[in-house]
């Protein structure tokens, strides 16, 4: 090995990494069959679960920087909230049971269409008289998981690595002059997969976070089986490979979803999952050990010098800070019930009824009057900055704020807390018509409104390395 040359200017290399306490628990959450499903608006879609197709469960982690207050990531295998009474029911029990302030808990769904119902308003319809139990059941399974992940609370090294996957594709398809719910194969869509991988002081990994944007709606309106979509099914592949929890989070999907969807066929929801199992199996294999970075080691002659690189201890960012931004936002006109009916009078019952609900349920504690203020959760856990919300964003959230912070892991979380549960489209979505604009409350803006407000939020926190460092330490 030749030490004759200059060194280059750039001597280390250490992923995006943060230096936390950390623990896991998990929870089953699995109904008995005969409760009431998420129940699509097409005819005949059954309102009874029958079976399970794979088990749904809650997995929290718990973060905690050197001194501070733990802050808790809780992934549930369930759908959406259509209202805030039914979201508060089990949130607020939690943060009371753990005696903790409401920005320090991010209660996150991972958006399954195949699972139990989650609203109080249907207990008198088929399978509904199951429901509040159940919620109740969900609320202390999670305060259990997350007790679970406290006592376990240890000095782990979280390592942000990033990737591609070819699940998700644009499900805004032209139709004429307005837009339909369906595989668009003339447009890219974002196919960035965020992983995070939590290894204890021995390096063994404790967890493993996967952050990918795609719509869980393999199964739909022919399906009558409890299932976590193809979030099972990666997570299956990846547990088995690494023997740790995964923590999956669903990312900015409004516009996504899988190319092969809305079926009953089992095997294509789990195709469908193995194709993210194999993405974040791939991002692993490629992270350098855990608590370590790439050090320059010289020069090899050879037929060409040859640049030579090494493992060897590293340190990383102990930052834990979590906080909640309310963004103004615009609103489109608030239709009354009646003026809603008329709208969809020419739709069937099912369906004119599911839309007039949700339409009236989601103003309740987000709209004062004429004006609304979006809930946004910025977490900082050092290299890394989650953002989460309730609604369902469209990628432009997570693809805008990643280009204007290459300096960080950004994890984008859509729905998470409350309240808030609506689309939040971005301002193409309105020119064409397209079902995410009109199904809102928010008008066009709202997006970038959020938008810009995580992006401050963001700027202002404080500095952490970018992913090269000039100089020997």
């Amino acid at each position: 090995m030749s030490d004759s040359r200059e060194s280059p200017e750039v001597r280390q290399w250490r992923p995006f990494a943060s230096r936390v306490l950390a623990g896991v628990g998990r929870r089953d959450i699995t109904p008995e069959a005969g409760i009431r499903l998420c129940v699509w608006g097409a005819p005949d879609s059954p309102e009874i679960a029958e079976g399970v197709h794979q088990p749904l469960t809650v997995t929290a982690l718990a973060l905690s920087g050197p001194p501070g207050e733990p802050i808790f990531l809780v992934a549930v295998d369930l759908g959406w909230w259509r209202a805030i009474d039914d979201e508060q029911s089990v949130r607020l029990p939690v943060l009371s049971a753990l005696d903790i302030r409401e920005e320090r808990l991010l209660l996150h769904l991972s958006h399954t269409h195949a699972g139990p119902c989650m609203s109080h308003a249907d207990v008198a319809r088929p399978g509904g008289d199951l429901v509040p139990e159940y919620l109740e059941r969900v609320s202390s399974a999670i305060i259990e998981a997350c007790h679970e992940a406290l006592d376990q609370l240890t000095p782990c090294d979280v390592t942000w690595g990033s990737g591609s996957c070819q699940l998700a594709a644009v499900r805004d398809l032209p139709c004429g002059p307005t837009d339909i719910v369906g595989f668009n194969p003339a447009q890219l869509a974002d196919d960035t997969l965020v992983v995070g991988r939590v290894c204890n002081a021995e390096g063994a990994v404790i967890a493993t976070l996967m952050n990918y944007a795609c719509h869980p709606t393999t199964l739909a309106w022919q399906n009558a089986l409890l299932s976590p979509d193809f979030v099972g099914s990666a997570r299956e592949m990846v547990e088995s490979a690494t023997g740790a929890p995964v923590i999956f989070l669903q990312g900015a999907s409004g516009d996504l979803g899988p190319r092969d969807q809305f079926t009953g066929d089992l095997d294509v929801a789990e195709r469908n999952g193995r194709v993210l199992g194999h993405a974040t199996l791939a991002v692993l294999e490629g992270m350098p050990r855990p608590w370590r970075i790439l050090q320059f080691a010289g020069v090899m002659e050879s037929g060409a010098p040859l640049g030579l690189w090494e493992q060897v201890p590293g340190d990383a960012s102990t930052e834990v800070s979590t906080q909640i931004l309310r963004v103004p936002v615009p609103l489109q006109h608030l239709y009354s019930e009646d003026e809603l009916r008329a709208k969809w009078a020419h739709l069937g019952e099912n369906t004119a009824n599911e839309r007039v609900t949700r339409a009236l349920m989601l103003r309740k504690g987000y709209v004062d009057g004429s004006e609304a203020h979006h809930p946004v959760w910025i977490t900082h856990i050092g290299d890394a900055v989650i953002v989460a919300h309730p609604g369902e964003a469209y990628s432009l959230l997570q693809t805008e704020l990643r280009r204007r912070h290459p300096d960080r892991s950004i994890l984008v979380l859509n729905c998470t807390n409350g309240p808030g549960y609506m689309y939040v489209p971005d301002r193409a979505a309105y020119e064409r018509l397209r079902y995410q604009a009109w199904q809102t409350l928010l008008g066009p803006g709202a997006l970038e409104a959020v938008l810009e407000a995580a992006d401050r939020a963001i700027t202002q926190l404080p500095q952490v390395r970018g992913l090269q460092e000039l100089g020997a330490q």
